[in-house]
């Protein structure tokens, strides 16, 4: 899984995404994945963060659709504490592509503004906050 550079998750019912910790619904993603660019996420309704993107360094391209209950794309309250050692100093800096659609209950990326200094395309619909 060293070598994983795509990771696409569609219609699940999984609550949480996190580094290290498995529990009775939630989907571990390996902190070895530090070639991982590219993540989609489509259809998986029980979501409410992503904040386990804090450990994909490498994160070229991020592709969300159709997540009814994700309010913050990293959650501000998930950010702090030993959990999340190891995690990027800098989340996205390495972006290039952002497209978010159909996030009815987003209200944030992050919790300071982002430069994304390598963004070269953005699309957003269907965003409502």
């Amino acid at each position: 899984m060293e070598q994983l550079r795509k990771i696409v998750i569609k219609s699940c019912g999984v609550e949480e995404i996190e580094i290290g910790r498995v529990s009775y619904d939630t989907f571990l993603i390996k902190p070895t994945l530090k070639n991982l660019s590219s993540v989609i996420i489509t259809g998986c309704d029980g979501l409410k963060d992503l904040t386990w993107l804090l450990f994909v360094p490498k994160l070229a391209h991020l592709k969300l659709q159709r997540l009814d209950e994700v309010e913050e794309i990293i959650s501000e309250k998930r950010t702090t504490g030993e959990q999340n050692a190891g995690r990027t100093k800098t989340p996205f800096d390495k972006l290039e592509r952002l497209e978010l659609s159909n996030l009815p209950m987003l209200r944030s990326i992050y919790r300071t503004p982002l430069l994304f200094p390598c963004l070269k395309k953005i699309g957003v619909e269907s965003v409502q906050h």
